[in-house]
């Protein structure tokens, strides 16, 4: 055979070995006669998908009489994006077998890299040996055999290996790593991207754990495939034993679909799955449940169960129209009050269905919304109305367009239905303006005017004192108001510390209003005055209430802030009614002329202590109202956490209430090392009759390849449908394989697992 041939048909046939597809089909330049040195790279030879194949190597040899070529030293063989290394790579014309041997590694385009000691393939790829094999994956998960062998150019087949995407020990990469599979065989199929395991044993930290005849899963070139996902399980007082298995169908690129299957002892069967598809323009995602089974429900003579259908459904989907419009919706529905929780879905109280429409453009916004609610509470004999629809509009100026100030509008249509009860459609439209200024020494004001005009036409409306007008109504209401705040922020600086101090007043003007039952309140029902909403125009949370008259609110922030990031903040307002007495309800800290005095406290110095405090206190007697507080305090070795929250009993209800609410939670973590932390946590109620509520204590220990964690908790709660108790379980979670979970010793179920 001529040489210069035999030249071109070596870097073929290390080409085809080593996954350099094509074929070389000239050679410019002469190859060597007999025995040559040649360094640097080959000559730039074309293939039959454009890509030359490239050798680089100290020198190149060939003995005509044995039929065979061999590079030496530093042998680099590329094409595309796949690279060969080696001492010493040959060929065989007349066994038509390339071998490479002495330091050999392989990297793919997929960023897999094969290392070896020697390797023996034939040219077209569809058989081969590998000595002492390893193979480093894209996510750097690694596979070590003894020996590995190429067939059917499909499967690489390796004898007494082990795989494992641990990172081994920097100071003594002898030691085993957390986890790996050791099996007799390990067979990868590059077409069906599969990984399989024969006789195979897990280990953790050297020790064996799980003897599995046969494992497989995807290779790391797999972004998502059908098949079961990490199943769960348990036994459980609500459902006795059960599992929770789930199956992925990979239906296309823009769909799938996840089927869960929960059979239990107590409920028998339930189905349930979630469907995912994405549109050009969209996406929409819908999933649900069903049983057949008992429900509780309370009745005058206690507690009965009947057999019926229990389930839920969960819709969103969002979709544009074009670049300015978009519409989408929301559904929620459930059977009954307690299947979410039974099942561990949801723990939502109330649950919002809504279709929408709604447009963008600059700084205007339009939107449209049909709700319908489900109140899940027990014992709540408000209906939730029907909201069909809910119009809104907002339109914002430039600033400094209109009298060195920016003007607004808002308008809106509201009509909430119900079965029974009153019946309410809304007409609000507001036109505002407003400006701030900072004066050249430093005073800050901002002036804001704002004139309403809302109608409301009502049907069966219930006045306070309990009668009910049949016929409707139509009310009419105009409410200008107006209001100027004004603060002069002071600031010092010592040393590393800056000082700030920000007195503020802000007069608000508005005419008296009567905010009598002649209007029902729809939407400022629920009152919570505090210091985020002091300087506001109105502290009713809605527009069914406005706050009228005249009153000065005044207030203070001061802070301390240390240049390495520690801070120290202190807020502290009130507000005066310039004349009698509003309407707001008893123990709102609003009904006298002289509010309540709110604050908060935030004191943040170091990384290891944040304390934040908001308080409300009465205005003549001093007494506690609010108490809100939150706090952690150390270093990760050992923090402490906790949040106490109290509301007198006349802050609640409109003042009805018949006692205090009081709640305290503490939690204690530790890291007790890089990889192991421990944690505790109480909830307690502190009021009258009250009692401890949840407690836990958890032990992790976290690797880069493994999770393992061990939870017991006692849930004291209790509702009609859903029994109290106490479980305990692990979790244990495997990179690259999933998560396994226990069964609870005892008392309560698991959840679903994130897929």
């Amino acid at each position: 055979m001529h040489p210069a041939r035999t030249y071109r048909r070596l870097l073929l046939s290390t080409a085809l070995a080593f996954g350099l597809t094509g074929a070389v089909l000239a050679a410019d330049g002469q190859a060597p006669q007999g025995t040559a040195s040649h360094h640097g790279a080959g000559p730039a030879n074309p293939t039959e998908n454009g890509q030359p194949v490239l050798l680089s190597a100290d020198s190149v040899d060939y003995d005509q009489d044995l039929g065979i070529i061999t590079a030496r030293g530093k042998v680099e063989l590329s094409q595309g994006g796949r690279l060969l290394l080696a001492d010493s790579v040959s060929f065989s014309e007349k066994t038509n077998v390339v071998t490479a041997s002495g330091n050999v590694s392989i990297l793919e385009p997929t960023g897999e890299v094969m290392f070896a000691n020697y390797t023996e393939l034939t040219d077209d790829l569809q058989q081969g040996f590998v000595d002492q094999v390893r193979i480093l994956l894209s996510d750097n998960s690694k596979f070590a055999a003894l020996q590995g062998e190429r067939r059917e150019g499909r499967y690489t087949r390796m004898e007494n290996a082990v795989y494992s995407p641990c990172e081994l020990c920097a100071t003594d990469p002898s030691r085993p790593p957390i986890w790996q599979i050791r099996a007799a065989r390990i067979t990868h199929d590059q077409q069906a991207h599969d990984v399989y395991y024969r006789d195979a044993t897990l280990e953790v930290a050297g020790v064996p754990v799980m003897w599995l005849p046969f494992f497989g899963h995807p290779d790391p070139t797999v972004e998502r495939r059908s098949g079961f996902l990490t199943p769960g399980g348990g036994i459980s007082s609500d459902l006795g034993t059960y599992a929770r298995i789930y199956y992925f169908f990979d239906i296309d690129e823009s769909k799938d679909f996840t089927l869960e299957v929960t059979p239990s002892t107590e409920d028998g069967l339930l189905l349930g799955g979630e469907y995912r598809q994405r549109f050009a323009t969209g996406s929409v995602t819908l999933s649900g449940s069903g049983v057949y089974t008992d429900r509780a429900r309370e009745t005058a003579s206690g507690v009965v169960e009947k057999k019926e259908f229990r389930g839920h459904i969960f819709g969103t989907g969002r979709f544009d129209i074009d670049e300015n419009w978009r519409w989408g919706f929301d559904v929620k529905r459930v059977t009954d009050n307690t299947h979410l929780l039974r099942y561990d879905y949801s723990r939502e109280d109330i649950l919002a269905s809504r279709g929408f429409v709604e447009r963008f453009e600059g700084r205007d916004y339009l939107a449209l919304n049909v709700y319908d609610f489900q109140d899940l509470r027990p014992g709540n004999p408000e209906e939730e109305p029907v909201v069909l629809p809910m119009v809104t509009y907002s339109a914002l100026g430039e600033p400094g367009g209109l009298l060195g100030g920016r003007w607004s509008a808002d308008a809106g249509f509201l009509s909430l239905l119900r079965s029974s009860g009153n019946d309410t459609r809304r007409i609000s439209s507001a036109a505002g303006w407003r400006r701030d200024d900072i004066t050249g020494f430093g005073l800050v004001s901002v002036l804001k005017a704002e004139a309403r005009a809302d109608g409301y036409w009502v049907s069966n409306l219930r006045r306070p004192d309990g009668s009910v007008e049949q016929d409707d109504k139509v009310r009419l209401r105009g409410f200008p108001h107006a209001d100027w705040t004004v603060s002069y922020p002071l600031a010092r600086q010592d040393a590393t510390v800056q000082t700030l101090v920000e007195p503020m007043v802000m007069l608000s003007a508005a005419p008296n209003i009567d905010n009598s039952g002649y209007i029902p309140n729809e939407d400022s029902q629920d009152i919570e005055f505090d210091y985020t909403n002091l300087f506001r125009a109105s502290r009713y949370p809605g527009i069914d209430r406005l706050e009228g008259g005249q009153r000065l609110t005044y207030g203070v922030k001061a802070g301390l802030y240390g240049f390495g990031g520690g801070s120290s903040t202190l807020f502290l307002g009130q507000s005066q009614r310039l004349e009698g007495d509003a309407d707001f309800p008893g123990g709102s800290g609003l009904r006298r002329r002289t509010s309540d005095v709110v604050g908060k406290l935030e004191l943040t110095p170091s990384p290891w202590m944040d304390i934040s405090y908001s308080f409300r206190l009465d205005s003549e007697t001093g007494a506690q109202r609010l108490h809100d507080v939150y706090g952690v305090f150390g270093p990760s070795q050992f923090r402490v956490s906790g949040s106490y929250v109290y509301l007198d009993k006349l802050t609640q209800d409109g003042g009805l209430a018949t006692r205090n609410r009081e709640e305290l939670t503490l939690g204690i973590s530790s890291a007790l090392s890089d990889r192991w932390s421990v944690g505790l946590a109480h909830r307690r109620d502190l009021a009258p009759g009250g009692g401890p509520v949840l407690s836990s204590a958890t032990i992790t220990y976290q690797e880069e390849c493994l999770t393992f964690s061990l939870v017991a908790e006692r849930d004291n709660t209790r509702r009609t449908g859903i029994d109290r108790g106490d479980r305990v379980f692990f979790r244990v979670a495997f990179k690259n394989l999933g998560e396994f979970m226990s069964p609870a010793l005892s008392g309560s179920v698991f959840g679903p697992q994130d897929r």
